[in-house]
């Protein structure tokens, strides 16, 4: 998506706090964002929506993630955006 990301994944048991794994994250992606646009600065918006997939919401959350940017309006199929990695 041009102005947000989503993201399914899961986490070993051994992972940090989600919270921390999203700081690490965002972090990182923001460095490495600014140097490839030759800024510096905020680069996420402060909030976010992280939260746990509770069972049974895997597959309809992933379902969702795919086909945004087809209803988006930004590919007729969601295997057409350039931006979409889907792995086992």
């Amino acid at each position: 998506m041009p102005n947000h990301v989503h993201m399914v994944v899961e986490l070993p048991e051994t992972a940090p706090p989600l919270i921390r794994t999203m700081q690490r994250l965002k972090g990182y992606t923001a460095t490495q964002a600014n140097k490839l646009l030759a800024r510096s600065g905020t680069f996420w918006q402060p909030e976010s929506y992280d939260h746990v997939v509770r069972p049974g919401e895997l597959e309809r959350i992933i379902n969702y993630v795919l086909e945004n940017p087809v209803k988006a309006g930004l590919v007729d199929e969601w295997g057409q955006w350039p931006h979409t990695y889907l792995a086992p």
